[in-house]
């Protein structure tokens, strides 16, 4: 049976654990994730930006439709991860109003089950980025811990990132994309709402010299307990 990081990328990354920049984990004995060294040169990490669309905004009781992320490897998007997940039941006329996703595209698709342990393969060995990361890591790892998964990976927070270091009235996506004239290909859809945190990912590393190393990133770390 091949590695799981037998492919390019990841065979990159496995070697880098010599220089002790990066700790790739598999799922082992129910554990994934990614451990840095604090050294470590934020640019020189692969970065996977996530989004996800729920049913709700409880972790305990509401469940993922749309899981999106990108990888970039200094700065250049290597791959896309997009799906959308039956949740195992009819989502709000609500929720399709501000997703607009329906019953109907969610008949048929696959379930949590079957989605999320690739997205744990797409996103160990990564730094992950999130914005407003507090409420999707929440649903990681509420839906992670149903599988019997635990989670170890080093996730920053724009939101945080931008509340101490743009100069604009308010920190929410629309409000940072209108900062940095960027324009939505969707919004509220995770591929759409990726780009765009990202590009504010951009904008602030290149306004903030001093963000350089990941020891410098600690005040935006989103603390994953699961």
């Amino acid at each position: 049976m091949p590695s799981p990081f037998s492919n390019s990328l990841f065979s990159t990354l496995l070697g880098r654990r010599q220089t002790g920049d990066l700790s790739p984990q598999a799922i082992l004995g129910g554990v994934t994730g990614s451990r840095f060294a604090p050294h470590a040169k934020f640019a020189d990490l692969p970065v996977v930006v996530f989004d996800f669309e729920t049913t709700g905004l409880d972790g305990k009781t509401d469940r993922i439709i749309e899981i999106g992320a990108v990888k970039y490897v200094r700065r250049r998007e290597v791959e896309r991860f997009s799906f959308l997940v039956h949740p195992g039941r009819p989502i709000t006329e609500e929720i399709t109003q501000i997703t607009g996703i329906t019953n109907a595209m969610l008949e048929g698709q696959p379930p949590i089950s079957e989605v999320l342990p690739q997205f744990h393969d797409f996103l160990r060995g990564c730094v992950g980025i999130a914005h407003n990361a507090e409420f999707d890591t929440g649903f990681l790892l509420a839906e992670s811990a149903r599988l019997g998964i635990q989670c170890d990976y080093v996730v920053f927070c724009t939101l945080r990132m931008a509340r101490e270091l743009v100069k604009a009235e308010r920190k929410n996506l629309d409000a940072l994309a209108a900062h940095y004239r960027l324009t939505f290909e969707s919004r509220h859809r995770s591929i759409g709402d990726i780009l765009v945190t990202a590009a504010v990912l951009w904008n602030m590393l290149d306004e903030n010299k001093q963000l350089a190393c990941l020891k410098d990133f600690a005040p935006y770390q989103e603390v994953m307990q699961g």
